[in-house]
């Protein structure tokens, strides 16, 4: 598991799914993603990544989604635009964000 990025939010994922402040045997890698794939590559464990990292292809890797009884779990994350922000590159990227992962919290599953 990362020590950075949602390393730490991975972590607190587990421990509430599996309902243990003590889920498993965590190792942390002070290392760049790329380095956590190739030590799952050759057997070292699992990693738990966002969907954006998983158009990579590493030798031994099966990239899986993850689900729990309700379903497949998903991370909630936020982005917000400061009106001064003069960075051209910043409204289509939200944008792009609000087409991708649209707001599921206005629009209710259906029953």
């Amino acid at each position: 598991m990362s020590q950075r990025g949602p390393g730490p939010k991975f972590l607190k994922l587990l421990i509430s799914k599996l309902g243990s402040s003590d889920p498993c045997l965590l190792l942390r890698h002070d290392v760049v993603l790329d380095r956590l794939l190739s030590l799952v590559g050759v057997g070292w464990g699992i990693l738990l990544i966002l969907e954006s990292a998983t158009g990579a292809v590493y030798p031994g890797v099966t990239f899986r989604e993850v689900h729990d009884a309700e379903g497949p779990t998903r991370l909630s994350f936020r982005a917000y635009l400061r009106h001064a922000n003069g960075n051209p590159s910043l409204r289509p990227f939200l944008d792009l964000l609000r087409e991708r992962y649209p707001d599921l919290s206005t629009n209710p599953p259906p029953t």
